[in-house]
């Protein structure tokens, strides 16, 4: 967790991330691509959640649509959160009837369990294949927490973490993992905690805004929602939001894995929606035809490869 192990960087879109691969996932005729959460696997395939179509969607890594699940196969009604277990299962978060499907590679139900401690789960985290977190509301049947923690087989082990307690317009938590450290963060509020799993304590309490001077424009984060932490293998942390619910534009702060502000207020068209190992992904406002999917790695600074040595982008 020591965020200075990383490779040294300056900030600016360019120097900072490099993009290698850009592909086209295609819609089907007639449908409309919503990328609610997308999963990469070990085989090159991507695994999509649709929540608007209540579908689970498989892509080739050249963009085409292989295949989709639905609640006849998964049972699940609206998938919201994947996460990959020992690099060949898929774990998926049902947020209408709050349960976990556990699917293998060819989409074949392992196990499915029910979660009976919160009432509206909204995403799901690996934490290195020991455990599977699962963040709620806080409301309801959550009992004021916001993350629960689970077996693999589905047992449930305790709950952590209580809602922002002054009742406020509708928001959520959003979380991540890295080797034993998880991530947690609220639209609600202006800071995100670093909990180490394995010692049980919360490890550093960072505040997300800070410091708020060094952000384009100096602009406050009173008009800015967290919509999304996502944490690389060997970082940054990167926190997402969106201004005044425009969704066309995104803005992005990054933080070492110890909660150490790197570079504040990259704005982006660009919306993360997956990372696995250095690589993060991110996709474009979807349309009728589809949405377009990136894929992207941390820029080393001199000490890493040669600029010649990078994989290009060949199709952006």
């Amino acid at each position: 967790m020591n965020a200075a192990a990383g490779p040294r960087v300056e900030f600016a879109f360019g120097a900072v991330f490099s993009s290698l691969l850009t592909i086209p996932l295609q819609a089907e005729p007639g449908e409309t691509l919503q990328v609610d959460d997308l999963l990469p696997m070990t085989s090159g395939r991507f695994w999509v959640a649709d929540a608007g179509a209540w579908l689970l969607k498989v892509y080739s890594n050249d963009g085409r649509r292989v295949g989709f699940l639905d609640r006849r196969a998964t049972g699940l009604r609206q998938p919201v959160s994947m996460t990959s277990l020992h690099e060949r299962w898929i774990a998926v978060l049902d947020g209408y009837l709050p349960a976990v499907a556990l699917l293998d590679e060819s989409g074949s139900l392992i196990r499915r369990f029910p979660l009976p401690e919160l009432d509206r789960p909204v995403q799901i985290v690996n934490l290195r294949d020991r455990r599977l977190a699962v963040v709620g509301t806080g409301w309801g049947a959550g009992v004021g927490h916001l993350v629960h923690l689970y077996t693999l087989e589905g047992d449930y082990i305790e709950s952590l973490f209580g809602e922002p307690r002054e009742r406020q317009p509708p928001g959520r938590a959003y979380a991540a993992a890295a080797g034993d450290a998880f991530y947690i963060g609220h639209s609600h509020t202006d800071s995100f905690a670093v909990y180490d799993v394995e010692a049980r304590a919360v490890v550093s309490f960072s505040n997300l805004n800070a410091p708020l001077e060094t952000r384009e424009q100096g602009s406050r984060y009173s008009s800015h929602e967290l919509r999304g932490l996502f944490a690389t293998a060997c970082g940054p942390l990167i926190a997402q939001y969106v201004e005044n619910d425009n969704t066309s534009e995104h803005l992005y702060d990054l933080y070492g894995l110890d909660g150490t502000p790197i570079a504040l207020g990259l704005r982006s068209p660009e919306r993360v929606v997956g990372v696995e190992g250095p690589f993060f992904y991110s996709v474009q406002t979807s349309c009728q035809d589809g949405a377009r999917l990136r894929v992207w790695k941390l820029a080393f600074g001199q000490d890493g490869p040669a600029a010649e040595d990078q994989p290009q982008d060949e199709t952006g």
